[in-house]
């Protein structure tokens, strides 16, 4: 087991985990890369404690403040990279772009609604945290 260090582990609401769910779903939103991330490897950890596949979903929304041809165009291109090595390693991989504004409003929580537990990665910048704070409010 890969084993997380403690520290880098934080609990963002006091849901406990559904046993009964299909998969570790491992909600990639900062740290956009299939190695050296914590996240993903306490979501490892979590698959193989549970005994459940991961699922990896990667989305990227198109009407944020900051949104750019040019900084999509390197989130896209990170995608493809992912689709590569998640395909090779047998993971579950679901990148999913915004065709337009607000059209992936509920895919979080749909999935969510059928995992033992959603992991995602810590990171304190930009409109992150409150969409991880959002997401702890709603998702079972």
């Amino acid at each position: 087991m890969r084993s997380v260090p403690s520290i880098r582990v934080r609990q963002a609401n006091d849901a406990p985990v559904n046993g009964r769910g299909d998969y570790v779903l491992y909600w990639m939103i900062a740290n956009r890369r299939a190695e050296w991330n914590f996240a993903l490897d306490r979501a490892v950890d979590l698959t193989l404690e549970l005994n459940k596949p991961l699922v990896v979903l990667e989305a990227l929304r198109v009407g944020y403040r900051w949104a750019s041809d040019r900084f999509h165009t390197f989130i896209l291109e990170g995608m493809a990279e992912n689709r590569r090595a998640f395909e090779k390693n047998g993971v579950r991989y679901h990148p999913y772009v915004e065709p337009a504004h607000g059209d992936g409003r509920g895919l979080l929580e749909s999935l969510g609604k059928r995992a033992c537990l959603v992991v995602t990665d810590e990171f304190p910048c930009f409109f992150l945290p409150r969409m991880v704070e959002r997401a702890a409010d709603i998702l079972p």
